[in-house]
């Protein structure tokens, strides 16, 4: 939602267009510090009409700066309006005791009650009467009194023009009578012609006027009129949206009276508004070098500072106004808005650390119960958020949102301070809204919206308020908000705040399409945000046109080079970032996993121990990214990837015991160890390769995706293997079936056609959080996890053999061939986190991250092998399961450590490649496989 900082104070400061009081220059020092404040509050009383309230700061100023001639006369000027003559007489007769010199105080002083109204209006006394006409000079005094006398006569009937022109005349013809020239600036001014009247004040001047101090005092004063005007402009171009307009007239105004602090505000608002930030920040620099003391400028900047990603510059202006003396509401809003700062940067530790003096003693002096309410809410939101594991939701406006400056009434005598927006909900249904909005209750929102439509339905703000709360709540409410918006862009169709409004509505109902009709006819009027191209951008991505999506976000990064788009460090890295994601279509990760050697393991009923070794995987696969299947519904990928056994260090085997499968019993194997020693390695390289092609397909941004995949078995060692039943009984009955026994031992293999393979489909879930580079920090939190389960399986025609062998279990002869079936089978499932602090190291904007971390991980495996119809010589047909046939669960934990190098960056694209490293050591903590749970575990993958 877009609202106007300080939107409320700058409605009532120029609501009122009363004539400007007659600020005197002088030769004093300028008003600094609490002067300038308690003076600064005179004049704006004065301007307002609150004749009370300027005599009363206008006294207390010039208890401060006695020295001050505008404020004697001020003070005077007020007191002739409160109706007080004798006392306004009193205070120019002390002026002139105090050494004060101005052409207005003897008048003043020698005033009477009949002529008591301050020259606010004809700027001058009524000509005296002169001598009857004698001489040439006489009578040109003569006719020139003659015109003064009528341009008075002229302006008391209210025309403008002629007094103007008759007291131009008696003037010039008579310069040395200054008081005509004020008549004269007068009537210019009533004909809101300030420009002309400011260069009429010059001439008389020039002229050589004798009332020069009066002259520059009405000067002072048109130049505080004419920054009034252009403050009014300023804040109607902001409710227009058209915010550069604002800027300029904004600008206007601080340049006419520099020293009226609510200008200020207003073009640090229009320059907020309009994306500006740096140039917000040197008005918020200007302000302070004004007043050093002045604590809403110093807040003001540190959101500034926040907002450009300044952290270190922020704090040290939150801390420096914590330090500066204030009422206890005063402090405890800085304090809640420097909460606000270190939240925003991610610095969850400063945070808590400000919010706990408010947490340890509940503020109980916050005014009503629902001020009272409201400040409670705020402190246990902050507290929330401080606890929460969610990233800073970022430096926008939006996520961010700037204070609002709360003014109490005049009569109070306290100062306007900065407050965060969810307190505001004090003022009325409007601030009530926009209160529950900001801390994200839209039911209680869209509630005191719809109140404040009801109480002022004319208001076009809160008709906008309402359905900006509306867009926010449910769907049914979106709907309301829909209907809305189309029935007000069918009165305004070039309505560019109405349009990107309804824009972001389509976006959150997933129309990407309709949004990016509302976005471009929004660019299309000439007064959409700068920031439309990005909105453009993200609609484009969403509705698959990723190449068009590039091409704007590309543009928004050529518009912020040439000052055109106003983006911050963060928002630039998050646009290059989407401009690496959008634009790729295709990739290749290269990855090798080291499995650590275990100790030795016994196997059930102690028939052998066996020892595995050390032994590397690889891994390569190339994906690419269909661009007409990828949009805000997902991104299909197809892929092909190589598996196979780089190095294998071995393992050996024992025998123990030899059991009979017939009878159960085991005898001990009387050889000796040598000759029980047998040692096996996996076969390596290409004849350990299995081919995969498949598809995957995630599913927007959900984390979930599910892919199917054909494999095919490349190498030989994939379809070849070893034979052996399972089943007790069926080793029994092969055995009796050798009655008598061809050969004291046999070994039964198999091996697949060329073309075998099968198929696995699966489906996985992945939680990443912090495993990005991030530019804007040197260290985060980190946490990543998935889950995936699965199905394997495949069914192919095998070759039997059946060997016999000798003593050394060697192969000597061939007792039969024969064919049959091969049908294995697998169910899976898989999960692993990892949670742990990322810290980028070494000098400037490096692309090191070193990340240790903790570990678990767990797998579930259900497999079965099975063959059938095997047809061997002298035995019956064959069908039994294989002693692979298992089921079994391993859970582990353990430390670990990743350090991980990021590359391929450019102008336009953040890093899109990297290349991780990962070591770990995991601990068994429970499962039936213990073994597969424990151990060094590493991990090199090239993402390219």
């Amino acid at each position: 939602m877009k609202t106007t900082l300080l939107s409320t104070v700058i409605a009532v400061a120029l609501a009122t267009a009363a004539p400007p009081v007659l600020a005197q220059a002088d030769a004093a020092l300028p008003l600094s510090g609490a002067a300038y404040r308690v003076a600064e509050q005179a004049f704006a009383a004065y301007e307002r009409g609150d004749y009370q309230a300027a005599y009363q700061q206008s006294t207390e100023a010039i208890r401060l700066r006695p020295d001050v001639v505008r404020l004697r006369l001020l003070q005077i000027y007020a007191l002739q309006k409160l109706g007080r003559p004798a006392e306004a007489q009193q205070q120019a007769r002390r002026a002139l005791d105090a050494g004060l010199k101005d052409p207005a105080l003897p008048a003043l002083a020698a005033a009477t009650a009949a002529r008591s109204t301050p020259p606010d209006a004809r700027g001058g006394r009524a000509p005296s009467p002169l001598r009857a006409a004698g001489s040439a000079a006489d009578r040109a005094r003569q006719q020139a009194y003659t015109l003064a006398t009528e341009a008075y006569a002229a302006y008391d009937a209210g025309r403008m023009g002629e007094a103007a022109s008759k007291a131009e005349q008696a003037f010039r013809q008579q310069p040395e009578r200054g008081a005509w020239a004020m008549p004269w600036v007068a009537a210019l001014e009533a004909q809101q012609q300030a420009e002309l009247a400011d260069a009429a004040i010059g001439t008389a001047l020039q002229l050589g006027a004798p009332n020069v101090e009066e002259l520059r005092a009405r000067r002072v004063a048109l130049a505080r009129q004419r920054a009034l005007l252009q403050a009014q402009q300023a804040y109607q171009s902001l409710s227009a949206q058209n915010d550069a307009a604002a800027v300029a007239q904004a600008r206007a105004a601080v340049e006419l009276a520099p020293d009226v602090a609510s200008y200020r505000w207003l073009l640090i608002t229009a320059l907020l508004q309009q994306g500006q930030l740096a140039d917000a920040e040197r008005s918020a620099d200007q302000a302070l070098q004004a007043d050093g003391g002045d604590l809403n400028a110093r807040v003001m900047r540190g959101y500034l500072r926040q907002r450009q990603g300044k952290t270190l510059l922020a704090n040290e202006d939150f801390d420096a106004a914590l330090a500066t003396p204030g009422s206890t509401m005063q402090q405890r809003n800085v304090r809640l808005l420097a909460v606000d700062a270190a939240l925003a940067a991610g610095e969850r530790t400063r945070a808590a650390a400000l919010l706990a003096p408010l947490q340890a003693a509940a503020p109980t002096d916050a005014g009503d119960a629902r001020a009272q309410q409201l400040l409670q809410q705020g402190i246990e939101q902050r507290a929330k958020a401080i606890r929460s594991s969610r990233a800073p939701a970022g430096l926008s406006a939006q996520a961010y949102p700037a204070p609002f400056q709360h003014c109490p009434p005049a009569d109070t005598g306290d100062a306007c301070t900065l407050m965060p927006v969810d307190l505001q909900g004090d003022g009325g249904a409007a601030q009530r809204a926009y209160a529950a909005y900001a801390r994200q209750d839209y039911a209680e929102a869209i509630g005191e919206a719809r109140q404040a439509v009801q109480l002022a339905p004319e208001d076009a703000s809160l008709q906008g308020l309402l359905t900006t709360t509306l867009a926010a709540g449910n769907r049914s409410q979106q709907d309301e908000a829909r209907l809305r918006l189309d029935a007000a862009l069918a009165q305004r169709p070039d309505d560019a705040g109405l349009l990107m409004q309804r824009g972001y509505l389509n976006q959150k109902a997933h129309e990407p399409a309709r949004a990016l009709a509302d976005f471009r006819a929004a660019e299309a009027t000439g007064r959409a945000p700068k920031s439309v191209v990005l909105d453009q951008a993200y609609a484009s991505a969403a509705s698959g046109d990723h190449p068009q999506a590039v091409a704007l976000l590309r543009t928004a990064i050529d518009r912020a080079d040439a000052g055109e788009l106003p983006l911050d460090e963060r928002q630039r890295y998050n646009v290059r970032s989407a401009i690496a994601s959008y634009s790729r279509e295709w990739g290749v990760i290269a990855s090798a996993g080291f499995r650590g050697a275990r100790q030795a393991a016994t196997n059930v009923g102690g028939a052998a121990i066996s020892t595995p070794g050390d032994s590397v995987f690889s891994t390569l696969e190339a994906f690419w990214r269909p661009p007409a299947f990828n949009d805000a519904h997902g991104t299909l990928e197809l892929y092909a990837r190589l598996l196979n056994t780089l190095y294998d260090q071995g393992g050996t085997y024992e025998s123990i015991r030899a059991v009979d499968p017939c009878t159960g019993e085991s005898t001990p194997d009387a050889r000796a160890r040598a000759e029980r020693l047998s040692r096996s390695r996996s076969t390596t390289g290409w004849p350990s390769t299995i081919a995969s092609f498949g598809l995957r397909y995630a599913f927007g941004q959900t984390g979930l995706s599910a892919g199917i995949e054909r494999r095919q078995f490349l190498g030989s060692a994939t379809r070849s293997g070893d034979v052996y039943p399972a089943s007790a009984a069926v080793q029994c009955r092969l055995q009796l079936a050798r009655n008598p026994p061809l050969e004291a031992s046999t070994l039964a293999r198999y091996r697949l056609a060329s073309s075998s393979g099968g198929w696995m489909s699966y489906l996985t879930y992945g939680y990443y959080h912090g495993t990005d580079l991030r530019t804007d920090v040197n260290q985060w939190w980190m946490v990543s996890g998935y889950a995936q389960g699965g199905y394997t399986w495949d069914d192919n025609s095998a070759h039997f053999t059946l060997d016999a062998l000798d003593a050394n279990g060697t192969p000597v002869r061939r007792i039969g061939d024969a064919h049959g079936r091969l049908h294995r089978e697998q169910w899976f499932a898989a999960a692993e986190l990892r949670a742990g602090r990322s810290v980028r190291f070494g000098a400037g904007q490096t692309h090191w991250v070193v990340t240790p971390y903790v570990v678990v991980g767990a797998d579930w495996l259900d497999q079965r092998s099975r063959v059938r119809d095997i047809r061997y010589p002298l035995f019956p047909a064959q069908s039994f399961a294989l002693n692979d046939t298992q089921r079994s669960w391993s859970l582990g934990a353990g430390p670990g450590v990743g350090v991980r190098y990021w590359f391929r960056e450019d102008h336009y694209n953040t890093p899109r490649s990297y290349l991780d490293l990962t070591v770990q050591y995991r601990f068994a903590i429970g499962g039936g496989d213990t073994q597969r749970a424990k151990g060094l575990f590493a991990t090199a993958i090239l993402y390219y």
